[in-house]
């Protein structure tokens, strides 16, 4: 079965015949994708990092009220690129606290920030994790493998190089594949329908069969969500 690991279904308003991993951006966001779960859809609550400035501490307290609800946090971590590192490093730490506590799964972003956020899971003793879109050095997926820890490729891959080089340099036992969808990149509106082209690419890539390449991320998924 197709996995769509990182999805922002909340937005969409459609339903899949395939696994979503649904991730929230806020406490709102939070309690729609909650109320989305079902056979298909997996439920990620927590608040982004792009969030954190328009978030109160006692959004936090509610995440961690309704996190007796679901198997992840997401998506919540780090961006160097945004102004607000400190609240958003205040958010994250207090996240992963939840998460270490309820024994979750964490649904990543870490953008510029990747080796922070692998130390602050070691810190945090995080046993699941996935790291979305993974565009970091390639020298963390040796670490990022010893863990456990996936990263997960978006149908970007056709078109931005570093991710490409990722995926070429990565092994096919840590990863899933997931649309970000509906993020629009470069032009290109991201779907879950396009997971199917994202496979191709990694069998491609891989030198494997589609449906192989398919069962690796299906086993992989189930890994991740515990």
């Amino acid at each position: 079965m197709l996995v769509d690991a990182h999805c922002h279904l909340h937005e969409i308003g459609k339903s899949y015949d395939f696994i979503i991993i649904a991730v929230s951006d806020d406490l709102e966001s939070s309690r729609k994708t909650l109320s989305l779960a079902g056979e298909n859809v997996i439920p990620c609550i927590g608040i982004h990092p792009w969030e954190v400035d328009t978030a109160k501490e006692s959004d936090l307290s509610e995440i961690e009220k309704i996190a007796d609800r679901v198997r992840c946090l997401g998506e919540i971590g780090l961006d160097k690129r945004r102004s607000n590192y400190k609240k958003q490093m205040e958010f994250f730490r207090r996240q992963l606290l939840i998460a270490k506590d309820l024994d979750l799964s964490v649904n990543l972003h870490s953008l510029d920030s990747w080796r922070e956020v692998l130390e602050l899971l070691d810190r945090y003793e995080i046993r699941r994790a996935n790291f979305h879109w993974y565009t970091g050095p390639l020298e963390l997926l040796e670490e990022i493998e010893e863990r456990g820890y996936f990263i997960s490729i978006n149908p970007a891959v056709s078109i931005q190089r570093k991710h490409m080089d990722i995926l070429r340099a990565a092994p096919v036992e840590i990863l899933l594949t997931e649309s970000d969808a509906p993020y629009v990149y470069r032009g290109i509106e991201l779907k879950p329908e396009m997971i199917k082209d994202v496979i191709k690419i990694i069998a491609k890539e891989k030198s494997m069969l589609e449906a192989e390449v398919e069962g690796i991320v299906y086993e992989n998924a189930m890994k991740f969500i515990g």
